[in-house]
């Protein structure tokens, strides 16, 4: 079931092989970074051929063919390709070693007396940072210079230790699935990056539209249980369910702002009736029939939908405002800290913790976003199993600790360093990671590390 999902996830990325006579043998083992053996990893070649590691991390396959790739996955590490034409066969065998670039944090550095903020990545005229993440220990950024796309491999300290051109121009962003993966995510198209010892690769492209409906959706696993979530209609409500070891469907929680989400019916219902006053008689009994996806609630906010009703000058300033109420969606984000799952619902001003072995729930009271200043963004570090709120003030950044017992602000911290204009907030290991423009009147951003534990208050 691990492994059909694990799948499924990440499109079951395929790679064609060409049939030939007779057979090739192949052995193999597979390790994580400090050489101990992987149990449980898949190796698979193409559609139907696949093999499980077994507790040494042992491996056999027979090929019909030395072409094509092998690609190696396994939960909490991240995936890596081999090409079968790379190895070296003695009469019709061959032997591969493969080592996984562990998921995990590492541990923190907790170095209070160090340098309260560091410059990891620094833009000029010519280059631009779109977005990053945590490959382990390092650093992924995703980074454009001189017109070409880069997906960058750097240390904590900003260190290159790979590079890899993207074959499209047009990526912005960087997604890591709920099995940890990365994602390169384009406009139309998605790249699966795989990690090979410092090397960076890619798995073929797959369509965008795919990621926003298997990939995207997932938000966490634990204990081979995979979470997914889903919006409702105006982003005014979010569903979270999750599928058990064997692929039967669970509802987890379903969160709704009613009240928003019924102003936000009849505004939509008002600008559609208003549209379907500017057009032929056919076109709105498709409407009517719920023919048309203007009908449909759900596809209201695509961007296409909304700009074909702006057609008219007349709904253009309805369907802006519309659009306004529609941001201030519904935040429940759903995290996983240490071995539990924490439910945030800020609708009805509690905090859910679930453990999954065996199954328990327990509700918190919860009240810290009615506070000024809240900005609608939790901050997980995963490596200390601790949870922030993200806050404004008038002096600038103030992340408030949460406690997950009570629900309530333990402890504040104001890094009145960081940049005024910020954003990507993200943190590990006790330091902030953002993306900040140092100077309003210089449009370069930097890639900032703030020691969060030297701010506390």
């Amino acid at each position: 079931m691990k492994h059909f999902i694990a799948a499924l996830i990440t499109l079951l990325i395929v790679l064609n092989a060409s049939g030939q006579s007779g057979k090739w043998q192949l052995t193999g083992n597979v390790y994580g970074e400090a050489g101990e053996a992987l149990a449980g990893a898949t190796v698979t070649l193409g559609e139907g051929r696949q093999a499980s590691t077994d507790s040494t991390g042992a491996f056999y396959m027979t090929l019909d063919t030395r072409k094509g790739s092998l690609v190696i996955r396994r939960l909490g590490y991240f995936p890596q390709r081999v090409r079968i034409d790379s190895l070296a066969f003695t009469g019709r065998k061959a032997h591969v070693t493969i080592f996984l670039l562990s998921q995990d944090i590492a541990l923190p550095e907790i170095a209070i007396s160090g340098r309260p903020v560091e410059t990891i990545y620094q833009e000029n005229n010519r280059t631009s940072l779109f977005d990053y993440g945590f490959a382990g220990k390092d650093l992924l950024l995703l980074v454009r210079e001189n017109k070409k796309t880069f997906i960058r491999r750097t240390t904590d300290a900003g260190a290159v230790l790979a590079e890899l051109r993207l074959p499209d121009d047009n990526i912005t962003l960087l997604h890591q699935s709920c099995i940890g993966n990365f994602h390169a995510v384009g406009e139309q198209w998605v790249w699966e990056l795989a990690l090979s010892g410092q090397q960076l690769d890619t798995f073929p492209r797959y369509r965008a539209e795919q990621f926003h409906n298997l990939v995207e959706p997932c938000v966490l696993v634990q204990n081979d249980q995979y979470f997914f979530r889903r919006t409702g209609p105006f982003r005014q409500s979010v569903e979270y369910f999750y599928v058990d070891t064997v692929s039967n469907r669970h509802s987890l929680a379903t969160i709704t702002d009613e009240i928003a989400e019924q102003q936000l019916l009849r505004r939509y219902r008002g600008i559609l009736a208003a549209y379907m006053r500017t057009i032929p008689e056919m076109d709105q009994a498709d409407i009517l029939a719920g023919k048309n996806p203007l009908a449909d609630p759900m596809q209201a906010l695509k961007p296409e939908n909304l700009l074909k009703m702006a057609e008219s000058n007349g709904l253009v300033a309805a369907i802006g405002f519309f659009t306004l109420l529609a941001s201030d969606s519904v935040y429940a984000p759903l995290v996983k800290v240490g071995a539990d799952i924490y439910l945030f619902d800020h609708v009805n001003d509690k905090m859910l913790r679930f453990r999954t072995m065996p199954w328990e729930k327990k509700e918190v009271p919860i009240d810290y976003h009615h506070a000024a200043g809240w900005d609608k963004q939790l901050l997980v570090d995963a490596a200390l199993n601790r949870v922030y709120g993200r806050f404004s003030e008038k002096k600038g950044l103030v992340l408030k600790e949460i406690d997950l017992t009570t629900g309530a602000i333990s402890k504040e911290y104001a890094p009145e360093i960081a940049p005024y204009l910020s954003d990507h907030f993200k943190v590990r290991n006790g330091y902030l990671y953002l993306i900040g423009q140092p100077d309003v009147n210089v449009p370069n951003r930097r890639l900032y590390k703030i020691n969060l534990f030297g701010f506390s208050r």
